[in-house]
């Protein structure tokens, strides 16, 4: 049964509850920049943020909670079942970053991919041979991998030629990539031992990998983010019908609803019926947040920021 809250569950619980937060707050960096990021090197960074939480609370989490808060028979054995479990959402997630490293870098991914998990392979290996494996097999071969993989993505971030962030996001990107990968380095040291470790480690890797995603989304450059779009590529986009998009029209060009009614001999409702469908398909709330999303998608916003 669920233990009581006392000073030894406190830090788990502290733990527990910033995760929450930072994935929240995750979630809604991906919600809000679902329209103005379509490349699909972000894409990548998506499904590996989503993979990730996805892991971390099916195994890491699940596996802390069973042994620090449940009292039950082979609590350990039930743990680490789980945790390996969830193993392969954190390999597809580690794949994703690779993924994207490589696409904004240019380079080709198949060599990325094989040289990481090759290292990773070697690493795991040495560990076992090493004949001091300090937590459960699986667990070590995934912080390799992870320790490996993120050691290859800022290697890629810094190697490369491509400016992908601007100039004042680049070393802190760098930085936290690194910070990424060398939380699992503690897993291959007596660190792991301390009462506490699992509270601490859990919350790093949330926060590092995290505000890995939310860098990069608030400062890569324009011309990885999203493509210029005629409007017509943003009606089709949307799906946005052949009267919507005349209705649309009329709004882009500052008319009111009456103004646009007169212009297309239609009535002051209909108008705002096709206005309210409009906002549906495209996510927005009001004219002034569709005016914003349209003057994204053809760049002038970006534009004026540079300006």
């Amino acid at each position: 049964m669920i233990s009581n809250l006392d000073a030894a569950s406190l830090p788990l619980w502290i733990s527990f509850i910033l995760c929450l937060s930072i994935t929240a707050g995750g979630v809604l960096v991906l919600f809000r920049f679902r329209q103005a990021r379509t490349s699909r090197s972000f894409h990548y960074l998506q499904y590996f943020l989503i993979l990730l939480y996805v892991y971390g609370y099916y195994s890491l989490w699940s596996g802390m909670s069973l042994s620090g808060f449940m009292d039950i028979d082979n609590v350990e054995r039930v743990a680490t079942l789980v945790a390996r479990m969830g193993a392969p959402f954190f390999l597809v997630s580690l794949t994703m970053l690779l993924l994207w490293a490589a696409r904004v870098q240019k380079r080709p991914a198949v060599p990325v991919l094989f040289t990481t998990f090759g290292l990773s392979a070697l690493l795991t290996a040495g560990v076992v041979l090493s004949g001091e494996i300090p937590r459960d097999s699986v667990q070590v071969a995934l912080s390799g991998v992870a320790l490996v993989s993120t050691l290859v993505v800022a290697a890629l971030l810094v190697t490369g030629k491509q400016q992908i962030v601007r100039e004042q996001g680049r070393a802190v990107l760098v930085v936290l990539t690194v910070a990424a990968g060398l939380i699992h380095l503690a897993t291959f040291t007596p660190l792991n031992q301390y009462p506490h470790f699992d509270s601490v480690f859990v919350f790093c890797f949330y926060l590092f990998n995290t505000a890995l995603v939310v860098v990069y989304t608030y400062q890569a450059t324009d011309e990885l983010m999203q493509p210029q779009l005629t409007l017509d590529d943003f009606f089709s986009k949307h799906g946005i019908s052949k009267r919507e998009a005349d209705i649309l029209r009329g709004i882009y060009a500052g008319k009111t609803n009456q103004e646009i009614a007169s212009q297309l001999f239609i009535s002051l409702q209909t108008v705002k019926d096709h206005s309210s469908r409009i906002y549906q398909k495209t996510f927005v709330k009001n004219r002034a947040q569709l005016m914003t999303l349209v003057r994204e998608s053809q760049g002038h916003g970006r534009r004026k920021e540079r300006e």
